[in-house]
Order: C-alpha cells, then sequence, then structure tokens
C-alpha cells in the first residue's frame, strides 16, 4: 500500500459532509459506524456530525464515549480521536457534538489503493449508446466481466469482449451490495493478458466521477482492505 503519514490542520482539509467512521470500544457498542460532518466550528473545534444508525435504529451514544474517527476525501484518510461532549435532534434527525482536534493525520495515498475484488459487472461500449439514441429500435449491446481488482479510480476486469485500448465504455456494477456504480463512463486504458479460456483482460479507468462518489469508493476500498487484515 503506497501511504505516507503526515500532520496537518484540521480547518485546512474537514469540510461539510464529508463521510466519516466512527470506531467505538465502549462495550455493548463496540463497533465501526458511519457518520457525516454536519457542521464544523473552527473556533470551538466543535463539530456537529450524525449519530449512527445500526440495524435500523440510531445507536444510542452518551456524553464522554471515546472516539476514534476517520474521515474520508477523494485522494487521503484523516484520523484523529474525539470524544462525544453532547447529542442533539433536529426534526426527525439526530446528531452528535464531538471535539476535532487542531492537527490531525493524513493518510496520503500517492495512487488508488488496488485490492484484490471479484465481482460480476456489465457494461455498454459508449458508441453503441450513442448510436442508440440516433437510431429509432435500435438497442446497444449489454457485454458482461468479473473483476480482478478494484480501486477508487478504476478496476481490471475479464470478458469475453474485444475491445481496443482507448475505447469509452459505461460500467454496472455493484460492490458487496453496498455501493452501487450506475453508467459510469470509463475507459479502457491498457491490454493486460489473456486468460486460459481465451478471454480478455483490460485495465479501466473511470472518468468524470463526481467527488462524492469518489470518497465513496475510497471509503469502500479502506473498509475492504482492514476486513483483509482481520482475516490475515
Amino acid at each position: 500500500m503506497s501511504d505516507f503519514v503526515e500532520k496537518v490542520s484540521s480547518k485546512n482539509v474537514l469540510y461539510t459532509n464529508m463521510p466519516l467512521d466512527l470506531e467505538i470500544q465502549e462495550k455493548g457498542i463496540q463497533g465501526v459506524y458511519k457518520s457525516i460532518l454536519y457542521e464544523y466550528d473552527f473556533n470551538s473545534n466543535l463539530a456537529k456530525i450524525g449519530m449512527p444508525i445500526f440495524k435500523g435504529a440510531y445507536l444510542q451514544i452518551f456524553r464522554g464515549t471515546n472516539l476514534k474517527v476517520r474521515a474520508y476525501s477523494s485522494r487521503a484518510v484523516y484520523l484523529f480521536k474525539s470524544k462525544v461532549y453532547s447529542s442533539g435532534k433536529e426534526g426527525n434527525i439526530r446528531y452528535l457534538i464531538i471535539n476535532i482536534p487542531e492537527i490531525i493525520f493524513r493518510v496520503q495515498r500517492r495512487e488508488h489503493a488496488r485490492i484484490p475484488f471479484s465481482e460480476e459487472g456489465t457494461f455498454y461500449l459508449k458508441e453503441d449508446q450513442e448510436n442508440s439514441k440516433t437510431e429509432e429500435n435500435l438497442q446497444p449491446t449489454k457485454y458482461r466481466f468479473i473483476t480482478k481488482d478494484f480501486s477508487a479510480g478504476g478496476l481490471s476486469i475479464v470478458t469475453s469482449k474485444e475491445m481496443k485500448v482507448g475505447q469509452r465504455i459505461t460500467i454496472n456494477l455493484v460492490l458487496k451490495n453496498e455501493v452501487r456504480l450506475e453508467n459510469i463512463e470509463s475507459e479502457v486504458v491498457r491490454f493486460i493478458d489473456k486468460t486460459t479460456s481465451r478471454e480478455y483482460i483490460y485495465g479501466i479507468k473511470f472518468l468524470n466521477l463526481t467527488r462524492e462518489k469518489e470518497e465513496e469508493l475510497v471509503r469502500f476500498v479502506f473498509k475492504f482492505e482492514r476486513e483483509l487484515f482481520k482475516k490475515i
């Protein structure tokens, strides 16, 4: 994994709607839970974050609970320790107030981490989709693939469809029933090899991902890496 760690000012890197993971060691609620950064008051170093939901209900987290927090951007993960100051409710939305240190740690990726990953997906040739828009009753052909590995920037696939480097495709893929990639425009960036059954292996790069989607993919990859590490 090509990472390096550095200290940074939290005021310069954290922002509204940033996805978070909260790691809790308290007995009865031990685990890692998803949250989101709603507001961050630079003057008080306090932040409002989403109350985690577990099995369809808000988790009961009390004042004084210690947290290990991971905040995700598209290129890095930020780590810091925190504590719950209070909780509250606005309408149907519940939140926690936590402290954020002035200095936190950034785990900066030199490039997107790539994980071994096998999942079935489908793709269309971009040119076929464009032709179907101009020709009546012409439906683009759907091709199947299996992933060999995955990163937030792209993936390697195995497919029976022969393609050329530079060719554009649109990908549809569900990652472990957690993250959906729907009609993601992508590009064939390299031919890797052929399998023993004469199928093609290609390197694919995602194009024009939104920041929110890229952060979601980074978060998924980090979670998958943690799960792999626990099995070693």
